[in-house]
Parts: C-alpha cells; structure tokens; sequence
C-alpha cells in the first residue's frame, strides 16, 4: 500500500494512495503463462520486456505505453505469489494517461509496482511516498501557485484564463490535473499522531543521531512538504475543475493501518 504522510494542524495524517478504479479480475490463480509480479498488455510481458531490468520507477509506466502504440486495451497486473502457495491475485486498469512529464510517469510507475509487488492475505506494509522527492512539488510549485492566482486577480472572464495561463508558462496545469484524476487518494484514518509527540521524540533522539532519528525527521519532513502539493493541488482543481481535491474514507484500510502503532512503518519512507 502507497501511504502519503501529510501533516494537517500539527497532526499528521495518512492518506492512501492508488489507481483509481482498479479492478480483481482473478483470486488465489495461478496460470503457467502467467507469471507472479507481472504486468501483460496486448499479450506481451514486463518480464519478457528489456524494461524488467530499469531502476527506473516509470519504467512500468514506459513498457505499458511502448506496448499500446498501436491498441489502447486494458492492462493486466499480477500480485506477488501468495506465503503458502503459487497462487497470486490479477488486477485489471486502464491506460495511463498521454504523457505529461517524468514526474507523472514515475508516479503512475510507482502504482503499478504497488500492486505487483502485493502478497494476498497478508499483513499490509505501507511504502511511505515522498511527492517532492518524485518532483511533483516542482509541478505545484509556489511560483506557479502565483501565476495562477495573478490571472484569477486580474481576469474575471474565466473564458480567458486557458490563453493566460499559456502566456505565463502555467498551460499545462490542466493535463496535469488530469493525468492526476487516474489515482484515488484515501483517507486511511481519523487517528493521526500528533507533531508535537512526534518532535519529543526527535529532541531526545538528536544527540545520537541513529538511523531511527534520520527516518523520524525524514517523515516528518515528508508529511510536511507533502501537505503543501496537496494543499495547492487542491487549489488548481477548485479553480479549473470547481471542485478541491476529495479524500475517500475506507473503513477496512483504516483497521488494518491501525493494528500497529504509527511508529512502526517509519523505516519504510519511499
């Protein structure tokens, strides 16, 4: 599970991250032309693919889109095998959006490796993501943010505002929204840890800077930038689409996030 740590009000938050509308097409299979941990578009493998062996976290992202070329058909994903069997789950979803930039890319990459690199029934580990450290933050940056906010200002014919955002280098905020509208966020919990519990902790860790330090103070920084895109994300929605960005609540997710203390996944920060 992709987890965006964000702090809210000097509490920090974890919110969900994936593609939206995905869909289990198969559970507990197994298929000897299938492999585990795959990803099958128009009936060619990631495994088979040169792609298998990039570093890159939009390397997925690149075979899905140097395979639809020609046919835009869904995408088929396998999880990992599951700990007492081959048997693995398959998910369907649709195409990724037409290419906005590398950051997007990498993001709609990390996705699709969440769901490959899933083990059915059992306990869920979140991979902590970093939206400045993908460089969606650049994408959403405060100059931009002003730009946006000075042509709102200055016009009040709405019909304009597309040429005007061209003119000020901000054209490409609505395919980015856009490309963005594929992913779901969700709000895992209302229990949230609270930053002042959280900088106790990091005082009394500071003189020894351990690892466990770095890790706290590197989430904490996270939740902290983090809030930030999304804060002005929400914003350029509200102007472009009239609506901010939503958070879906989901219950299920939300008892098995809770089953540990918040403490125990910071090691895992993406």
């Amino acid at each position: 599970m992709l987890v965006i740590p964000v702090n809210k009000e000097g509490r920090i938050y974890s919110i969900g991250f994936g593609i939206k509308n995905k869909e289990k097409i198969g559970t507990n299979v197994f298929d000897e032309s299938l492999l585990e941990s795959d990803i099958v578009v128009n009936s060619e493998k990631f495994s088979d693919s040169s792609y298998r062996d990039s570093v890159m976290e939009s390397a997925p992202t690149d075979f899905i889109r140097s395979r639809s070329i020609y046919y835009q058909r869904d995408i088929k994903i396998t999880t990992r095998s599951r700990s007492n069997s081959q048997n693995y789950d398959v998910y369907r979803v649709v195409q990724p959006p037409r290419k906005v930039n590398d950051s997007l890319d990498c993001l709609y990459g990390k996705a699709i490796t969440d769901i490959r690199k899933e083990i059915p029934d059992s306990s869920v580990k979140g991979r902590y993501v970093s939206l400045k450290k993908i460089g969606i933050d650049e994408l959403f940056s405060e100059e931009r943010i002003n730009k946006m906010k000075k042509v709102i200002e200055e016009e009040n014919d709405s019909s304009r505002w597309p040429e005007m955002f061209e003119k000020e280098g901000i054209g490409d905020f609505q395919d980015i929204v856009d490309f963005l509208d594929v992913f779901e966020f969700t709000m895992l919990s209302n229990r949230a840890l609270p930053e002042a519990s959280l900088q106790d902790a990091l005082d009394s860790l500071s003189i020894i800077n351990t690892r466990d330090f770095r890790s706290l103070r590197n989430y904490r920084d996270m939740a902290k930038t983090n809030m930030e895109v999304l804060s002005r994300l929400s914003y350029v929605k509200q102007v472009l689409q009239s609506r901010p960005l939503s958070l879906v609540y989901d219950k299920e997710k939300a008892k098995i996030l809770v089953k540990k203390r918040e403490y125990d996944n910071f090691k895992q920060a993406a």
